[in-house]
Parts: structure tokens; sequence; C-alpha cells
């Protein structure tokens, strides 16, 4: 399908096969220890290989990076889900079953929504994917795959002066963070990671993660006693009610744009 779809040649694609099979092994390895998938700094590794071998086709590096992302993800999540199912009686084998209907089931609702929403029809019936990243879907994550092609199809060179000194100043700052985060035990209060999310994402979400984040830290100052109801609502229960806010204002946001599409 890389082939066909995408021009990806028969050669890099089964060699990529390998290589994804041993990222996925460690992506597991770190959801099964961390609760966390580094999918997307695995895909990188997918996707400077395969642009080191041929740096003329774009979808060389990216479609195997996207599989790696993929298969490594759902292979993390899968699981994940194994030890949540056994607590509820649930068999290895059915969840794996529910994962197939689920790659059928989603592959059904997700070409649809994503080509009525990212890729609606021009004045003149064509859709150009120039238009896809906008106000209302920045798509930070495919910004930085794109970013990262365009490096390796033009090299270093390609990029500004000021666009070197940049990932220099940075790459020696988030160094600096979490040497001086191992130093102090994880007391240091910068995080490289969030000053890199707050660089790539749009300045409403950053400013919405930062008041979230000192909202729940006021309360849990304020809420010190286990076993209250305000340390339950505020301190054991952030991530859920921080999820429950992510998820519901995606799903708005989803629900919004179809409506708007349906109706314009």
């Amino acid at each position: 399908m890389s082939h066909t779809y995408f021009g990806v040649p028969w050669l890099l694609a089964l060699a990529s096969f390998p290589l994804i099979a041993v990222l996925t092994v460690i992506c597991t390895n770190a959801m099964a220890l961390t609760s966390w998938t580094p999918t997307g700094a695995l895909s990188k590794i997918t996707q400077f290989t395969m642009g080191a071998i041929d740096r003329s086709n774009p979808a060389s590096n990216l479609i195997p990076a996207g599989m790696t992302s993929e298969i490594a993800s759902n292979a993390a999540n899968l699981l994940s889900d194994i030890k949540p199912g056994y607590m509820l009686g649930a068999k290895p084998r059915q969840q794996a079953i529910g994962h197939v209907i689920g790659i059928f089931a989603g592959s059904l609702a997700a070409v649809p929504l994503f080509y009525l929403l990212f890729l609606p029809p021009q004045a003149d019936g064509t859709r150009s994917v120039g238009t896809m990243i906008s106000d209302q879907f920045a798509f930070p994550a495919a910004v930085q795959w794109k970013g990262v092609a365009d490096l390796i199809a033009h090299g270093l060179k390609s990029l500004p002066t000021s666009a070197l000194v940049s990932m220099a100043f940075a790459a020696l700052a988030a160094a600096a963070f979490e040497i001086a985060r191992i130093v102090t035990k994880g007391r240091f209060p910068l995080s490289a990671v969030s000053i890199g999310l707050g660089v790539v994402l749009p300045p409403e979400a950053s400013f919405t993660m930062w008041i979230g984040a000192l909202l729940f830290w006021w309360f849990g100052r304020r809420q010190k006693v286990a076993g209250t109801r305000g340390y339950a609502f505020w301190v054991e229960g952030c991530e859920p009610i921080c999820a429950g806010l992510i998820s519901g204002a995606a799903l708005i946001g989803i629900g919004n744009a179809i409506l708007n599409v349906l109706l314009n």
C-alpha cells in the first residue's frame, strides 16, 4: 500500500519493517515501564534512517515513520489494555479481536471525517492539503514531521542562520534543564518538554494548559489533608478531570466543525 498509494520504493518499504519491529519492542517496553508511549521520538528514527537512504522522495521517510508511529502505538496500547482487561475478566484474545474490529471501524469512520473536516472541496471542486493547517486545527505534530522531511530533503543549508542558532541554544538549554533536574532529584522547576511544547503549540493552547496547571497547583496547596473531599477532587482527581476536559473540548470542537461543514 505504501508503494501503490504513496510511491515508496519496494526496497525501502520492505527494509523499514525490521526497524519498525525493533522500535515497536522498544515502545512497548517503555509503555510497560513508564505508561508513556514515545511514538513521536521513535518514528523520527525511522524517518531519518529512510531519509538517509532516499533523500529525493519525501514519502520514502514520511510513510515508514507514520507506520512506525501507528504500529508501535497500537502495540503499546494493546499491552496497556491487557492488565485492566484481566481485572475486568477479559482475555487477551478477546482484547486482540476488539482491536482488530477497531481497525476496520476506525477506518470507516476516520477517512470520511478526514475529508469532511480537513479537506473540504474548494470553489472549483478540488481539494488541497495547503488549507489543512488553520487556527482551528494547528496540526503541530504534522508541522514537525514536515519540517524534518524538508530538512532531510534539503539539508541544514536550507535553514536560515537564526534557526540553526535557535536549535543550538535550545539543545544546550534542554540538556542543562535535564542535568539540573537529575542533580536536584526532580526539584528543578523548569521542564524542557513543557517549554518545547509551548514553542510548537498555538499560544491559546499553551495559555490554557498554564491556567489549568496553575489552578490545580493552587487548589492542591490548599487541600493537603488526604481523605477529604477537596483532596480527592483536586489532588487525586487531577488527571481524570484534565483528561475529561481535553476529550470534551476535542469532541465539541470536532462536532462544531462537522456542523459548520454540513450547514454551509
